[in-house]
């Protein structure tokens, strides 16, 4: 591994995101102290950059040089990236949000390729949390704007009070229901938010793509018990 290789990954986080539309050409030329078509062949990877514009440019992309490094790998189906973990966990009584961040957890390159500012979370206590789930489940979020602006199947991470729950939704027109575990089954029950005047983005935060959850421990024995024969 070399220096080249990071900044050759910068560069390729750097063109996501322009393309993904989050940036822009000129707004990252500004923040490096550079001219727009020379940020124009840096995307290209036609011109280098400085280390001062290297440093600037992972400043603009809220990124350090842990994230370069589990995105380099041989493979790409034996690749890694890095995914932000949100602080705090989704729930009631939790002022929790996605742009505060703790940490970072390992996720395979597969499994994110195709998200969107892809972010980990944990799952807070909640009565009427989907049966899916259960209280400290691991989620993964994908934020791609084009799914939560037309919310369909599958469960989401929604703006509801001062934080952030998981919930089931349904677009009707300019009309979103929300629901939850105890109105599940009986959709006329389920929560409706007008949405004229209101931007959708702001109410569905992401979509859940994946969970994992830690197994039950079973009460350790005695260490002279473990493989016994009789």
């Amino acid at each position: 591994m070399y220096f080249k290789d990071l900044q050759e990954k910068l560069i390729d986080i750097a063109r996501e995101r322009v393309h993904a539309g989050h940036l822009t050409e000129r707004g990252l030329a500004r923040k490096c102290g550079l001219s727009q078509p020379h940020m124009h062949n840096v995307l290209k990877k036609v011109r280098l950059l400085s280390t001062t514009s290297a440093d600037h440019l992972l400043q603009a992309l809220e990124i350090g040089i842990p994230d370069l490094l589990w995105r380099i790998s041989p493979h790409r189906e034996a690749g890694v990236h890095i995914i932000p973990m949100m602080r705090g966990r989704i729930g009631p009584g939790v002022d929790a949000a996605l742009t505060s961040i703790q940490g970072y957890i390992p996720m395979p390159a597969w499994r994110v390729q195709n998200l969107i500012d892809p972010i980990g979370a944990r799952v807070g206590s909640d009565l009427v949390l989907p049966r899916e789930l259960a209280t400290h489940d691991l989620v993964l979020l994908d934020q791609n704007p084009n799914d939560r602006a037309a919310p369909g199947s599958g469960l989401w991470v929604v703006t509801e009070g001062a934080g952030l729950r998981v919930r089931y939704l349904s677009l009707e027109g300019t009309v979103l229901r929300v629901g939850n575990d105890a109105t599940r089954d009986d959709t006329a029950r389920w929560h409706s938010l007008q949405l004229q005047g209101r931007n959708i983005l702001d109410l569905v935060r992401a979509r859940i793509v994946w969970m994992g959850r830690e197994m039950e421990r079973a009460p350790a024995g005695p260490a002279d018990q473990a493989g016994q024969g009789h």
